[in-house]
């Protein structure tokens, strides 16, 4: 988003656009994870390989002590340096983190006018993120088991969650677009307090139908195994023994029941303080 023009930032062609190039990177992410096993020691509470000293400061962050937490946590704290979660769609797992201090200080994150109002906190949903992709999407995804290779997975984990998380707050833009195009309709139901009324509000149906099979259709093309190609063949033909890495119908369904519900979420619980902020 171009953070200097809140019109083309809350354009809602160019959400679109940036949402669909999220839709590839989610894509990816997810693919190069289900190379290992589930893995599921890299969730476990209490890593004793972090140590007393790592695990107090991990726990002091709001974690089970776990090494995935640590490896998000890590992450985060050298992102933040660099002005990360000064963008009005990012917000991290964990905290506290340390003060941006590093890269341009040009005023791109800083010196700007607000193009979202406050963000409640309950609108920041990435614990239930975290919950639902260890819970749901990696036993799904992953072969059962332990290959060993639990820190790759913590480094590919860090990697899906927060190009998940980033799609996911990005509906804040669409919120607050929504809400700027038919202000009197949206006021109406946040001054109710009305959550389903604002719910129907952001929601279109048919849209979302479409970004799913949009989603599917792209599984398919990037998670295609591909032996080997004739000369001058621009793509690989599908059949009956076409294989995939990944199940395709699994990420559409990734984001039918999780993403979108949580992007919708954010959305809601966003509107419903959005007056508050004025």
């Amino acid at each position: 988003a171009n953070l200097h023009d809140p019109a083309s930032a809350l354009d809602l062609t160019n959400i679109r656009t940036s949402l669909q190039r999220m839709e590839d990177s989610i894509i990816f992410s997810l693919i190069e994870r289900s190379q290992y096993k589930a893995n599921l020691a890299v969730y476990n509470p209490d890593c004793s390989q972090l140590g007393p000293f790592k695990l107090h400061q991990l726990k002091s962050a709001g974690s089970n002590g776990c090494l995935g937490d640590w490896f998000i946590y890590q992450t985060e704290c050298l992102h933040s340096q660099v002005r990360r979660y000064q963008h009005p769609t990012e917000f991290s797992f964990f905290d506290p983190l340390p003060e941006p201090t590093l890269g341009s200080t040009s005023g791109a994150r800083t010196d700007r006018e607000r193009i979202l109002h406050e963000v409640p906190k309950a609108a920041q949903v990435n614990q239930q993120l975290l919950d639902i992709y260890r819970s749901k999407v990696v036993p799904a995804l992953c072969e059962d088991g332990d290959d060993g290779n639990h820190g790759s997975t913590a480094v590919q984990d860090v990697h899906v969650l927060q190009t998940i998380s980033t799609r996911i707050y990005y509906g804040l833009f669409v919120a607050e677009s929504k809400f700027r195009t038919e202000t009197e309709k949206a006021t109406a139901l946040i001054k109710a307090r009305d959550r389903d009324g604002l719910m129907a509000f952001i929601t279109k149906t048919d849209v979302e139908l479409k970004n799913i099979q949009r989603v599917i259709l792209k599984a398919r093309t990037f998670a295609q195994n591909i032996a080997g190609g004739e000369e001058g063949q621009l793509a690989p033909a599908p059949s009956k023994d076409t294989t995939y890495k990944i199940n395709p119908e699994f990420v559409g369904a990734v984001f039918r029941d999780y993403i979108m519900p949580l992007t919708k979420e954010v959305e809601v619980e966003y509107l419903l303080e959005r007056l508050s902020s004025q």
